[in-house]
């Protein structure tokens, strides 16, 4: 995972936790790497709720830990 923090370039632009791509606002990663996750993960990620952070949390972990996005796993 790239060293900047939560997804802000040095430049200030929105970058992929997983890549260093752009992003869209209100998104963890990129579109590419986002459609790599497995569709569980995905859904998972998209609820907001009062558990969305630790969600969160799991994925940076994840991506840390260097897991292949296409192995990420999430809790509901």
């Amino acid at each position: 995972m790239a060293a900047h923090t939560l997804g802000t370039g040095q430049d200030g632009t929105l970058v992929c936790l997983a890549c260093d791509q752009s992003r869209d606002a209100g998104r963890y990663l990129c579109r590419t790497c986002w459609w790599t996750l497995p569709a569980a993960a995905r859904a998972s990620l998209s609820r907001r709720d009062r558990n969305a952070l630790a969600r969160l949390r799991q994925l940076v972990d994840q991506l840390r830990a260097d897991t292949p996005l296409n192995r990420i796993e999430i809790t509901p």
